[in-house]
């Protein structure tokens, strides 16, 4: 009896010691759920840009651009970077030696690929030479989300959105500067049949998307806004490149002459801002993009001959593309009459927001990041500076 007694009670030890494990372990299951949406919580919160953080850990995005030492790609990788920690993604970048090394980024881009990310950013050196390779990335499911210049033409199907500024509004905002300026304006009207005054455009080459975008809105706006002058009217011409030869219906006042040098490196790019500076009759001059700001610095003595006291080329209207120290040093001196800015830091936070929501399996589309003028005026406004990378 005793014997029963005491097996009895055990049994309703083991009973109690169970059921108290029980109710332990389910506290300790509420706690780390309610920790973990907590620090989903904070996750979305901290992004406080997108709801496709949650749930996108260890999400894999790689992220190639057109040169890898430009200053200008440089604060897209930040850009980029920063957007990783907010939505909880890992981030890695690269890039060619130089733009002009297409060979070196479809090799990057196919490594890439063989990597197996989730998603690939890209600014495409040569969309042509990339047509493969993006094939490839098509076929393993891997959407690409081109930035800054994108993959313009992709006919892969692989890119799926871009996150950019729109470059042709872009080169129209120059132009809407420079027409709207009074000394400007006396300036084109000075211009004959027998003596056209001369508008140089210095393109670092015809095959960036994100160049010839500027300088198509650059030029078509130009025209558009010099033609409505009945002194004008029929009388701008294009020419320089075949692909932005436009002649005009009467005998030209004004030429807008557009250059591009033989390759991308910065000699060349010298080499052809010197041309244009000895052009007769020049009265304005546009660098669609930094490389090409730079070597009109260079070909203006680190800007000193654009001084508008003393300068050999003192009348010369000079509008630049980007930023970077020298070009904002130029601006700030009043040797440049001004620039228009993108902004890389959200080319680069906006093409991972689209590279998360792609892989998350919402519809993605272009976003446009944008264009500011800036002259000596604003340049340290608050607005405009953050804009304005070294």
């Amino acid at each position: 009896m005793k014997r029963r007694f005491f097996s009895v009670l055990m049994c309703a030890v083991l009973v109690l010691a169970a059921m108290t494990g029980c109710s332990k372990d389910k506290g300790s299951n509420d706690a780390n759920t309610n920790q973990a949406v907590a620090d989903s919580g904070k996750s979305d919160s901290a992004a406080g840009k997108s709801d496709s953080a949650a749930g996108k850990e260890n999400k894999k995005i790689i992220v190639i651009s057109k040169s890898y030492q430009n200053q200008f790609y440089q604060a897209a990788f930040k850009g980029a970077q920063d957007a990783a920690v907010d939505l909880g993604v890992t981030v890695t970048t690269n890039g060619p030696d130089a733009e002009s090394n297409v060979s070196q980024q479809v090799e990057q881009v196919a490594a890439a690929i063989n990597q197996k990310p989730d998603a690939i950013v890209l600014a495409a050196c040569d969309p042509s030479a990339l047509e493969e390779v993006l094939t490839k990335a098509k076929e393993a499911n891997i959407p690409v989300i081109g930035f800054d210049s994108g993959v313009p033409g992709d006919t892969t199907g692989a890119v799926v959105a871009t996150a950019a500024t729109n470059n042709e509004n872009a080169g129209a905002n120059v132009a809407d500067n420079l027409v709207g300026d009074d000394g400007f304006q006396k300036a084109v009207l000075k211009g004959t049949e027998e003596k056209p005054v001369v508008i140089g455009v210095l393109a670092q080459d015809a095959t960036s998307g994100s160049i010839k975008q500027r300088v198509d809105g650059f030029v078509n706006e130009m025209v558009l806004k010099l033609e409505t002058s009945e002194a004008l009217k029929g009388c701008v011409d294009v020419s320089g490149q075949e692909k932005w030869t436009k002649p005009s219906a009467n005998k030209p006042k004004v030429k807008i002459v557009v250059t591009v040098p033989p390759t991308t490196s910065q000699a060349d790019i010298q080499s052809a801002a010197n041309s244009i500076f000895m052009t007769d009759n020049l009265i304005a001059v546009f660098g669609a993009n930094q490389d090409g700001v730079n070597g009109i610095i260079s070909a203006t003595n680190d800007a000193t001959d654009l001084d508008k006291a003393k300068g050999k080329y003192k009348d010369i209207y000079v509008m630049g593309f980007d930023a970077g120290k020298t070009q904002k040093d130029a601006v700030r001196n009043g040797q440049f009459f001004g620039s228009v800015t993108q902004d890389p830091y959200q080319m680069g936070y906006q093409a991972i927001k689209l590279a998360v929501d792609a892989v998350s399996g919402k519809a993605v589309s272009d976003v446009d990041t944008g264009s500011k003028w800036y002259n000596k005026d604003n340049i340290d406004n608050e607005d405009i500076a953050v804009l304005l990378y070294d």
